[in-house]
């Protein structure tokens, strides 16, 4: 019975039609959620896209510029403003790039997973995915979309590596995806770079096997075309970077990430503190060495160490002094306050003088240094962290897999700011905020409709939460069983792209955990590991139906 029901599927119109209705869901279930908005609290993160969204639809490109204008990727605003131009409401708009995301992934699986229901049932799982609907997709920030981006370099990459044997004109399709995905995914958030592992890995695996098959033609361009989505990414970054010099005078995406203020900040941190301290990569004591040092920086010493605004707003009350993730933005209010930001150029031409100043004085030994020259606004890596690291790392596995934190509501929240500020998110967006509040409470309000779908989706996530990490190990035991009696190069390619796919997993869970053991201390936040979620969900059901039975197109 089994075995005819497996060889049975459903039309191509039902697997369209299941798509769009699953998708409508999706996309109704949306306006059951309410934005949230946080004016005056997040002048670095939402304020600060919002902003760039309402300059991009005047036509002014990203804003005057300032200390903040250039200080993330921005490709988020350009979204904002794409679906007010077209009159979408903003959380809807999100689930439908989500639900393409999710379906580019799993037609990307269609050479595996052969019959459409499977592929709709797949599809289904996906786009439900409690992480896609969760608390912190609410708030305007670029997070909501970054998991559908990296959906599509997923099934880009993994697209054409199941269609490498047909003819390019059937595959370079995926190659584009791929390149869209990576360069969108990048321009979304400065760590986009964390992809760039499964793409070579995933290149260097397929020429191998390309290389290896003997009735396989024009294997060079093959292996040519391996290097379209990294093409494509230079180019599309590339304009960006072009816009940038056009409106500020310099070609960068981001003068936060790269630059001279990148590498003002890798001098800071190369200076080397007599105690080591916790979280702050460039304590009190050697920013008084600094100053002393140089003179490009004693200007900010008066904004660092006394100005209280800037103290209060980056400075950790606990410890006394500037945690890590807190310093950099700091310092560059302080130089804002100097004068120094401007123009991009000016901002461009000081720090250099900074960095050059600090390396100097460290290449001379008038101040003690922990090494070379370098570059970067992260903490330098310290065998003190290894074991928190490791220790965090675990915890926010299992975090994603039990998918906590990612109820669809915020329970205890509710938006902050005047009914005339939030008017103005409400009408650029097309989406409520949750600013109505309880009678006598200043919880937030919502209907009984509301609490219906909540308590719904809520369950969906109870169930996920218990399904996930059993599929999970049930897939790592079917793989590992499997790895010992595959033959078919074919086999063992679907082994290492899930195996790809479940390391980029871990890759990025050890990331975050880094940055909050030595730089943020926030705790674990599921907003930074939203990628991880859909990860070893692919990862699962993939593991389990490949490794389950012998397929079709295994025998």
């Amino acid at each position: 019975m089994k075995h005819r029901f497996s060889q049975k599927d459903i039309p191509v119109s039902w697997f369209w039609l299941g798509v769009i209705l699953l998708t409508g869901i999706k996309f109704l279930l949306s306006f059951f959620q309410n934005t949230y908005v946080w004016v005056g609290g997040a002048p670095i993160d939402d304020e600060l896209m919002f902003r760039a969204a309402q300059n991009l639809t005047a036509g002014q490109w990203l804003g005057p510029y300032d200390w903040l204008t250039l200080s993330k990727h921005m490709l988020f605003p350009l979204w904002l403003a794409l679906i007010h131009f077209l009159r979408l409401p903003y959380l809807g708009a999100n689930q439908l790039l989500w639900a393409a995301g999710c379906l580019a992934l799993v037609q990307s699986a269609a050479p595996v997973v052969e019959k459409r229901w499977a592929r709709l049932a797949g599809f289904a799982l996906m786009v439900f995915l409690p992480s896609a609907m969760a608390s912190f997709t609410l708030r305007v920030y670029r997070d909501s979309i970054y998991p559908a981006l990296c959906l599509f370099f997923f099934a880009g990459v993994m697209g054409y590596a199941l269609r490498y044997q047909k003819p390019l004109k059937y595959s370079l399709g995926w190659q584009l995806l791929a390149g869209l995905g990576l360069a969108s995914s990048w321009l979304c958030r400065e760590d986009g770079y964390w992809l760039a592992p499964f793409l070579l890995a995933g290149s260097g695996i397929l020429v191998w096997f390309i290389l290896r098959e003997k009735s396989l033609d024009r294997k060079a361009l093959r292996c040519l075309s391996l290097l379209l989505p990294a093409a494509v990414t230079a180019g599309v970054l590339g304009v960006f970077a072009g816009i940038n010099l056009a409106y500020y005078g310099v070609f960068t995406l981001s003068d936060f990430s790269y630059g001279s203020f990148s590498q003002a900040m890798g001098a800071m941190n190369r200076v080397e503190e007599e105690e080591f301290v916790p979280l702050v990569s460039v304590p009190y004591e050697v920013r008084q060495k600094i100053y002393d040092a140089t003179d490009a920086m004693d200007c900010l010493q008066y904004w660092l160490e006394e100005d209280e605004s800037i103290r209060n707003s980056y400075m950790n009350p606990t410890s006394g002094d500037y945690r890590a993730g807190g310093f950099y933005w700091a310092v560059r209010l302080a130089a804002q306050q100097e004068g120094k930001y401007e123009t991009a150029l000016t901002a461009q031409s000081y720090w250099q003088q900074v960095a050059d100043e600090i390396n100097a004085a460290c290449d001379s030994g008038l101040l003690p240094s922990e090494g070379g020259r370098r570059s970067g606004t992260a903490p330098s890596v310290r065998s003190e962290y290894i074991l928190p690291v490791v220790q965090e790392a675990g915890y926010s596995l299992w975090f994603c897999a039990a998918f906590q934190d990612c109820e669809p509501y915020y329970a205890d929240q509710r938006s902050i700011g005047t009914a005339e500020e939030l008017a103005v998110y409400e009408d650029y967006l097309g989406s409520s905020a949750n600013a109505a509040a309880q009678e006598g409470s200043d919880l937030p309000y919502y209907s009984p409709l509301q609490k219906l779908a909540y308590l719904g989706l809520n369950g969906v996530r109870l169930v996920y939460s218990v399904a996930l990490p059993l599929a999970l190990v049930l897939a790592l035991f079917l793989q590992m069983r499997k790895a010992f009696r595959m033959k078919e190069r074919r086999d063992w390619l679907v082994w290492w792209i899930l195996t790809g796919l479940l390391g980029m997993a871990l890759l990025r869970v050890f990331l975050i955990a880094f940055m909050e053991v030595a730089a943020f201390q926030i705790g674990t936040y599921v907003m930074y590991l939203a990628t991880v979620h859909p990860l070893l969900m692919v990862y699962a059901l993939l593991g389990i139906y490949t490794g389950w039975e012998v397929r079709p197109w295994q025998r």
